[in-house]
């Protein structure tokens, strides 16, 4: 169905004085507001329209005179009024909470109008979702066009500071990582839901082959207290805490803005006890550095797909091998 969106931004133009800027080809960053208004007939009021408040990260891959193509990433959380509820609103199966996870991803064309001003055109995703810490949980995915103006409040930036960058080595790493986290179940035939409790442990061994990204290869260890619901022909309080357990593996892939890096993970499951979360899971999401081997991690992890399984709340280590 269609759908309307409105944003707001404030954003600071870097201008090469830190060498990121520089790597990343002169990126804008800054805060934003987005309104989604997802009712397209009164029957779709079931979905609300959610109000979110994010973080924006906008960096160019390709300039030519003018113009410019530009990838552009929103995170924050988003606020909508319509939720899921059993007797006043039981149509409404994808937004269980009022405050969600609120994600963005666009491809952007910009053209130079003046020296104050651009336009752009592009399109892209957003998803509002919060992970299965409330349930029924689909999310709500939305693609589509977008259109825009930019206005350089400040004096326009004349010149970018370009430096001879530091040679860059390949380097190893391993990188250890713990987290939790806790999901809702409504067991069948309830009407109220049961919360859980999660853990994820993974081990990495990653390749940082230019100065921006990294691949790697690690192992999963996930437990899943819901599980207990899962298992065929185990009552409840009969499943073990193995049997709640997943032992898996992933490729993973790593970009670095800063002290920020953001992770996208592919892994499947060599050991379950139930086939409930599918054959194949994602990560998604992102770590600070706080120290040079000490970084919080904040992701989702994915079940069967796309769909969210919960949400990872960690720290990971990292130690350089070579």
């Amino acid at each position: 169905q269609g759908y309307r969106a409105f944003e707001a931004r404030f954003g600071l133009q870097t201008t090469g004085r830190k060498v990121w800027h520089q790597l990343h080809k002169f990126p804008r960053y800054g805060l934003g507001l987005h309104y989604s208004d997802l009712v397209k007939t009164r029957k779709d009021s079931v979905v609300g329209n959610p109000f979110g408040l994010f973080a924006f990260y906008n960096a160019p891959w390709l300039s030519y005179g003018r113009f410019s193509l530009v990838t552009d990433i929103s995170v924050g959380l988003s606020y909508t009024s319509l939720v899921h509820d059993p007797v006043n609103n039981p149509e409404n199966d994808v937004v269980a909470s009022h405050i969600n996870l609120y994600f963005g991803f666009n491809f952007r064309l910009y053209m130079q109008l003046s020296r104050r001003m651009q336009m752009n055109l592009g399109g892209g995703l957003t998803h509002h979702s919060n992970g299965r810490i409330h349930v029924p949980q689909k999310g709500v995915n939305s693609w589509g066009w977008s259109a825009g103006l930019n206005y350089m409040i400040t004096k326009p930036v004349k010149t970018y500071y370009y430096r001879e960058l530091p040679i860059f080595k390949p380097y190893e790493e391993i990188q250890i990582m713990a987290a939790v986290g806790t999901v809702e179940t409504i067991p069948r035939g309830e009407s109220e839901g049961v919360r859980y409790f999660d853990f994820s442990l993974t081990g990495d061994y990653a390749l940082n082959f230019n100065p921006k990204m990294a691949m790697s290869l690690g192992l999963d260890v996930l437990y899943d207290g819901s599980l207990e619901l899962a298992i065929k022909g185990i009552e409840a309080e009969d499943v073990s805490t193995y049997q709640k357990m997943y032992l898996g593996a992933h490729l993973g892939y790593h970009y670095s803005i800063h002290r920020v890096t953001l992770l996208f993970n592919l892994g499947t499951y060599f050991r379950q006890s139930s086939y409930d979360r599918g054959f194949w899971f994602g990560r998604a999401g992102g770590r600070i550095r706080l120290t040079e081997q000490v970084y919080a991690h904040l992701a989702i992890k994915t079940k069967n797909g796309i769909r969210s399984d919960w949400i990872e709340w960690g720290a990971a280590y990292y130690i350089k091998i070579r």
